[in-house]
Formats: structure tokens, C-alpha cells, sequence
């Protein structure tokens, strides 16, 4: 009886721990991608280093696709922070040692304290011409809002 109620205890705690305010609204679905098998460098690695001072360089031209698709959906334009974006796929499209880059991220739009209100995939063209082309924008799957932060939807996203 004990171990059960042990259990549920921390159960209970991992839950409250995860969620904002005590609402319950995190989904596992939200921590991880939803590729299966995304390349993450180690921490504190060159290979992470390098990867933030790139997504930092893109974080603009990512931004305005997100601004761009939200603001039919929402008052507030969503954030994108540089550490919830997954490199999907990254390739030279003209082989090895050309520098014309095709690179698929998934991001995690949110509002507020980090309430997540999608997850979408945009994929981008880096090369020395155009230098950031943003190719396809899919938003893939909607989260809903909690009750106190339902002002902010002008139409139910997709």
C-alpha cells in the first residue's frame, strides 16, 4: 500500500513539475521531435557551439516565417528560441565541399511562459547567392491553449 501510494506521489510531482502554473498541459509529444532519431551534438561540444551561433544567425529569417503564418491565427506573434530548434536534415545540395545548404528544422512556436501553440518544419536554402531562402514552411500539428491564455486566438489554428 505504501509503494503505491509512493508512486502516485511522485507521479503527481512529475507531473506538477512539468506543467505551468499546475495546469497539466505539457505533452511528452512537446518534448520531443516528432522525427524520430534527430542528430543532437554533445553538450558543451564544439559541434554544439557551432550549432547555436548558426541557428542564432537564422533565427531572424525563422522568426518572420513564423510571424507570417501565425498572424492569421493569433493576436500575439509566437517566439521561437534557438535552443527548441531540431536540425531534421541538413545536405550540400551540389555535393561535397559545395556551399549551396539545404537544412530542415523543426521549431516549437509558443507564447507566454512557453506554451507551445505548434510544431512546424521550415526548410532553408543557405548559400552565398541568395544566402537565406526560406523554401517550405509546414505547420504539422496544433496545441491547444490553456483556459487563461485563450485571448489570444483570433481563428482556431489548423
Amino acid at each position: 500500500m505504501k509503494k503505491k501510494i509512493i508512486i502516485v506521489f511522485m507521479i503527481g510531482v512529475l507531473v506538477f513539475s512539468l506543467s505551468s502554473n499546475g495546469y497539466a498541459y505539457v505533452c511528452a509529444d512537446r518534448i520531443k521531435p516528432l522525427v524520430s532519431n534527430p542528430y543532437i551534438p554533445p553538450e558543451k561540444s564544439r559541434e554544439e557551439l557551432y550549432q547555436d551561433i548558426f541557428m542564432t544567425l537564422l533565427l531572424p529569417y525563422i522568426q518572420d516565417e513564423v510571424d507570417k503564418y501565425y498572424k492569421e491565427y493569433l493576436t500575439t506573434s509566437p517566439t521561437v528560441a534557438p535552443y527548441d530548434v531540431t536540425i531534421l536534415k541538413a545536405d550540400r545540395v551540389n555535393g561535397y565541399r559545395g556551399f549551396d545548404f539545404r537544412l530542415k528544422i523543426e521549431l516549437h512556436p509558443y507564447v507566454g511562459p512557453h506554451l507551445d501553440v505548434g510544431t512546424d518544419y521550415i526548410t532553408l536554402r543557405v548559400n552565398p547567392i541568395d544566402n537565406v531562402k526560406v523554401e517550405k514552411f509546414e505547420h504539422i500539428k496544433s496545441w491547444e491553449l490553456p483556459p487563461y491564455y485563450q485571448n489570444v486566438i483570433k481563428k482556431k489554428l489548423p
